[in-house]
C-alpha cells in the first residue's frame, strides 16, 4: 500500500469509524439513564455495605439474597433488592459488565420503561421458575436440582441476561444471531459443568430473554427466515465447539461443581477406572459422590498441562473451522464421538454396580446412572450438530498433508500400543488382566490424556517399572506428538483446494497471464486445477460425479489457452470424465464444433467501455438522481481491498450480507456467485457506500482481469444492498466503479446474470439462437439442449424470488452494456441430464434434502 493509500485509509477511519463511534458514545449516555441509575446504585449499595470483598454480611443475606424460605416467609422485597448485590470482587465485576454490555443496550433500543419492565419482570419471572423448577425436581427425586430448592440467590445474572436476549431483536442479524449463540451456549455450559444455581437461573433468563425477543421480532415459529451464510454458520459452529472444549478445565478449577457434565472431567482429566478399581475405590455404592476418590489431584505441573490436550486440540479445530477446514470438523467430530463412547463406558460401569441405597435386590440401574447419562447425550448430540452442517465446510486438506498426519498419528501410536503390549505379555497380563480383552482395556485407559491412576489403591502393585512406565507416559506422549501434528495441519499452509496451496499459487501466476471475466473465480473454493504439459496454462473445475464442470475456460497466456483446452479434453477422455465447459465464450467455438461438440448459452455477461463514458441524457437520468441523492444524503463510496477497509467497516459490510443472507430461503449460491469469503483476496477491490454515520448502504466487489501481465479490466461479482440502504444504491456503486476505474482499465464487466435467458440477437452469434449452434438433437431423435434451457429456465424462475437472476440482468441494462453470451459446451446430449446435476451441486453446494425439497415444491408450483 502506498503512503498516499495510508494516509487515505488513516482519515477513512478517523471519519466512518471514530467520529460515528465517539458521537454514539455521547448518545448512548443520554440514551441510557436507567442503566446509569441502575449501575450507580449497584456499586453504591455494595460499598456502603462493605460486600465488595466477601460478598453481603450475614446480617444482610435476609435483604441481599432472594430464596423460597425467605419468600414464603414474607421477604418479598428480597426479590427486588438481591440485584444489587453480589457475592465477591469477581461477580461484582462480571455483575457491572454485564448491566452495561445487555441492560444498556436494550434500553437504547427498546426504551426506558420496557427496560424497566425487563429488568423487574425477568427477575420475578425467572426466580419463579427456578423455584417451580426445583420443587418438580425434588418431587421427581431428581438429586441434583431439588438440593437448589432453598439456595439463597444474589446477583441480577437472570434478569440481565432476559434484558440484553429480548433487545437482541433490535440487532442487525448478523450479531443478533452471535450474541444468542453465545449467551446460551454460555449459559449452558455453566449450567452441564458447573451446575449451582446461580447458573440455573442465568439460563432460565437467558431463555426468558429469548422468548421475548422473538415476541418483540414477532416470527415466532418462523425461525428458518433468518439464514445465515456460510461464513457465519462456520462461525456459529465454531463458537460453539470452543465453549464446550473448555467445560472439562472450568470443572477443573471451578469449587465442588454439581453439574451433569462435571464427571466429564473424570473422562478426560483423570484415568478412565476398570470395573473391578471402581467397586474396590466405591465398594457396592454407586452415587455420584463415589468417583471423588481419584479426584485429589492431577500428576504434577506436567500431567496438569496434558490434562488440556483434549481443550487445546478442539480450540484448534474450532479455529479451522472457522476457516471451512473439513478435517477440522472430522477431527472434532471425532473427538465428540471419542467422549460419547467414554462416557458410555462410565454408564455401563454404573449399571452394572448394584446400588447400596436400593438394598440387595436392587436392580443393575443407579442413582448415579441419570447424572452419567448426559455425558452420552451431550457430545452425540454436538456430534450430529457438526455432521449435519458439514456441507459447510468445504476447504480440503492437501492429501500429502493428510497422509503426514496420518502416518506420525498412526505410527506414534503403533510404536506405543506395541511396546506396550509387548511388555505387558512380558509381566504374565494375559492371566493377571482377563485375555486379550484385558489388553484392549488397558490400552484405552491409557490414551485418556492422564491415565496415571496414583490415586486408586493396588494398580501398580503386580506390575515391574517397564509397563508401569509405558502405561503412564505413553498416552501423554501420544498426545504431544498429535496435538504438534494437527496444529501444523490444520494452521498450517496445507490448504487451498484439493490440489493443494502450491497448486492454488501456480493457478494465480497464470491468471496474470490471461484469462476471461470469469477466470479469477479459478482461485475460489473448491475448484481443482488441472495444468497443461508445459505448465503454460490451466483449467480450474469441479468434478460432481462423473462430470468435470468447468469455471470459465482456459487461463494462462492467450496464445497457449486453444492447446490447453484441447489437452483437458484429452485429460477427461483418458479418465473416463464428461467435460462441461461452462460460461466459455465463442472464441472456443471453431475448434470444438469441429470436434462435434454442441453448445448452449447459459448467461449474458454485460460491458461496459468507461474511458469515455458519460453520464448524460435521458437513458442516464436514473444514474444522475443516484448520484445527485448520496451527495444530498452524504454517502460516499469507499474503495479498497478487504483487509485495508477499517474494522468497523469489515464488520458492518459483514452484517449487510448477513442481512441479504437472512430473507433467503435457500443457502447461499456458490460456483460463478461470491461472498464474503472471496473478499479477502488481496487483488479483489472492494466498494462500500459509506454515509457519515458509518453506515454501509451497499456493497459490491471487483475481480481483476489479466492479460499479459496487465491489468484490462475488472469484473463485478458480489453485489449486496444493506436493510438501510437509500433508493439508488447500486446505480450509485456502480457509476463510481466507473469514475474509480477508468484510469486503470478500458473495460469493466457487470459479469453474467446466471439462470437468466439470453435475450435472442442481443448477444448470439448469427445464425443462433439461446440453445446455439449444432444443438445436438431433433432430427436424430436424440434429447437436445432444449431440455436443459427449460431446467435453466425453471430454475431461474423459482429462485428469481431469493436472487433475483432476471431483475439483476434488467438492472444491468440500464448501463447501456455490450452484450456477449457465455456458454456451455458439451460433446454428447445424452451427457445433459448429468450435466444439470453438477450445475445444480455447484451453484447449490450446501443445499439439504429439505430444502431441495422445498426448491423443487417452488418449481412444480
Amino acid at each position: 500500500m502506498t503512503a498516499e493509500k495510508q494516509v487515505r485509509t488513516a482519515r477513512l477511519a478517523w471519519s466512518t469509524v471514530v467520529l460515528p463511534a465517539l458521537k454514539d458514545g455521547a448518545s448512548a449516555v443520554k440514551a441510557a439513564p436507567f442503566t446509569l441509575v441502575v449501575l450507580g446504585l449497584f456499586l453504591a449499595v455494595g460499598a456502603v455495605t462493605g460486600s465488595f470483598a466477601a460478598g453481603p454480611p450475614e446480617q444482610l443475606l435476609g435483604l441481599a439474597g432472594v430464596s423460597g424460605p425467605g419468600l414464603r416467609d414474607g421477604n418479598w422485597w428480597s426479590l427486588f433488592t438481591s440485584l444489587f448485590f453480589a457475592t465477591n470482587p469477581l461477580a461484582y465485576l462480571v455483575a457491572a459488565l454485564m448491566i452495561v454490555m445487555f441492560l444498556a443496550p436494550a434500553e437504547r433500543r427498546l426504551g426506558t420503561r420496557a427496560a424497566i419492565a425487563l429488568l423487574l419482570g425477568g427477575q420475578f419471572a425467572a426466580v419463579t421458575l427456578f423455584l417451580l423448577v426445583t420443587q418438580v425436581a425434588g418431587y421427581v427425586g431428581d438429586g441434583w436440582l431439588d438440593r437448589m430448592a432453598n439456595d439463597v440467590l444474589v446477583g441480577p445474572y437472570a434478569p440481565l441476561l432476559t434484558a440484553g436476549l429480548a433487545g437482541s431483536a433490535r440487532l442487525p442479524v448478523l450479531w443478533q444471531r452471535r450474541l444468542r449463540t453465545a449467551v446460551l451456549s454460555i449459559s449452558l455450559l455453566l449450567v452441564l459443568y458447573v451446575g449451582h444455581a446461580e447458573t440455573v437461573i442465568g439460563l432460565l433468563g437467558a431463555v426468558l430473554g429469548l422468548l421475548a425477543g422473538w415476541w418483540i421480532q414477532g416470527d415466532q415459529g418462523q425461525l428458518h427466515r433468518h439464514r445465515s451464510t456460510g461464513r457465519e454458520t462456520r462461525n456459529l459452529l465454531a463458537l460453539t465447539v470452543a465453549v464446550f472444549a473448555v467445560g472439562p478445565i472450568l470443572t477443573g478449577i471451578v469449587r465442588a461443581p454439581t453439574g451433569p457434565l462435571a464427571l466429564l472431567r473424570d473422562v478426560l482429566l483423570n484415568p478412565l477406572p476398570t470395573l473391578g478399581q471402581l467397586a474396590f475405590s466405591c465398594g457396592a455404592t454407586v452415587e455420584a459422590s463415589c468417583l471423588e476418590e481419584g479426584r485429589a489431584g492431577f500428576a504434577g505441573p506436567v500431567g496438569l498441562a496434558l490434562a488440556v490436550v483434549p481443550v487445546a486440540l478442539l480450540l484448534i479445530c474450532a479455529d479451522g473451522m472457522r476457516r471451512g477446514r473439513r478435517l477440522a470438523l472430522n477431527i472434532a467430530i471425532a473427538i465428540q464421538l471419542a467422549v460419547t463412547a467414554l462416557a458410555a463406558v462410565y454408564l455401563a460401569l454404573f449399571a452394572l454396580l448394584p446400588s447400596r441405597s436400593q438394598g440387595p435386590n436392587a436392580g443393575p440401574m443407579g442413582s448415579a446412572f441419570s447424572h452419567v447419562l448426559p455425558l452420552v447425550v451431550v457430545p452425540l448430540l454436538l456430534a450430529m450438530v457438526l455432521w449435519f452442517n458439514r456441507r459447510q465446510f468445504r476447504v480440503q486438506t492437501a492429501p500429502s498433508a493428510r497422509r503426514v498426519l496420518a502416518a506420525v498419528a498412526g505410527g506414534t501410536w503403533l510404536a506405543l500400543a506395541g511396546s506396550y503390549a509387548l511388555a505387558w505379555f512380558w509381566s504374565g497380563g494375559l492371566e493377571r488382566d482377563g485375555g486379550l480383552l484385558g489388553l484392549l482395556a488397558e490400552l484405552a485407559r491409557q490414551y485418556v490424556p492422564i491415565p496415571i491412576p496414583q490415586h486408586y489403591r493396588g494398580v501398580f502393585a503386580d506390575r515391574n517399572a517397564l509397563e508401569s512406565v509405558l502405561f503412564a507416559y505413553s498416552g501423554p506422549v501420544f498426545w504431544v506428538i498429535a496435538l504438534a501434528a494437527v496444529w501444523w495441519v490444520l494452521l498450517g499452509k496445507a490448504h487451498g483446494t484439493d490440489s493443494g496451496v502450491e497448486d492454488r499459487d501456480r493457478a494465480r501466476s497464470l491468471l496474470h497471464q490471461g484469462g476471461g471475466p470469469l477466470s479469477w473465480m479459478a482461485l475460489w473454493e473448491p475448484n481443482t486445477y488441472w495444468f497443461s504439459s508445459d505448465g503454460k496454462g490451466a483449467v480450474a473445475f469441479q468434478q460432481h460425479g462423473s462430470v468435470a464442470l468447468t469455471l470459465g475456460g482456459a487461463f494462462g497466456p492467450k496464445e497457449a489457452q486453444q492447446r490447453v483446452t484441447g489437452e483437458f479434453l484429452a485429460y477427461c477422455r483418458s479418465h473416463a470424465l464428461i467435460p462441461a465447459l461452462y460460461s466459455c465464450d465463442d472464441t472456443l467455438w471453431p475448434a470444438l464444433q469441429e470436434q462435434g461438440f454442441a453448445r448452449v448459452a447459459v448467461a449474458q455477461e454485460t460491458r461496459l467501455p468507461i474511458r469515455e463514458l458519460e453520464f448524460k441524457g435521458k437513458e442516464w437520468q436514473n444514474v444522475r438522481t443516484a448520484l445527485n441523492r448520496a451527495a444530498k444524503l452524504g454517502v460516499r463510496a469507499v474503495w479498497g481491498p478487504y483487509h485495508s477497509l477499517p474494522a468497523a467497516l469489515r464488520s458492518r459490510l459483514s452484517e449487510v450480507s448477513e442481512e441479504w443472507a437472512a430473507g433467503k430461503s435457500v443457502p447461499e449460491m456458490g460456483f460463478t456467485l461470491g461472498g464474503v469469503d472471496e473478499l479477502e483476496d488481496e487483488e479483489v477491490l472492494c466498494c462500500l457506500a459509506v454515509d457519515g454515520n458509518g453506515t454501509v448502504h451497499g456493497v459490491t466487489s471487483w475481480l481483476p482481469v489479466y492479460d499479459g501481465g496487465r491489468l484490462v479490466s475488472r469484473t463485478l461479482d458480489v453485489m449486496r444492498r444493506g436493510a438501510e440502504g437509500f433508493p439508488g444504491v447500486m446505480e450509485f456503486l456502480i457509476a463510481s466503479a466507473v469514475l474509480e476505474l477508468r484510469g486503470s482499465v478500458e473495460v469493466i464487466s457487470l459479469s453474467g446474470s446466471p439462470l437468466a435467458r439470453v435475450p435472442v440477437g442481443q448477444a448470439v452469434a448469427p445464425g443462433s439462437g439461446p440453445a446455439g449452434e449444432n444443438p445436438g438433437g431433433g432430427e436424430d431423435g436424440q434429447p437436445g439442449p432444449e431440455n436443459l434451457v427449460k431446467i435453466l429456465d425453471l430454475v431461474g424462475h423459482a429462485l428469481e424470488p431469493v436472487y433475483g437472476f432476471r431483475s439483476l440482468a434488467a438492472f444491468k441494462s440500464r448501463f447501456k452494456p455490450e452484450y456477449r453470451a457465455l456458454y456451455l459446451y458439451y460433446q454428447d446430449p445424452l451427457h445433459l441430464p448429468a450435466i444439470g446435476r453438477a450445475l445444480t451441486r455447484a451453484y447449490l453446494p450446501g443445499l439439504s434434502l429439505a430444502q431441495g425439497a422445498r426448491l423443487v415444491r417452488s418449481l412444480v408450483k
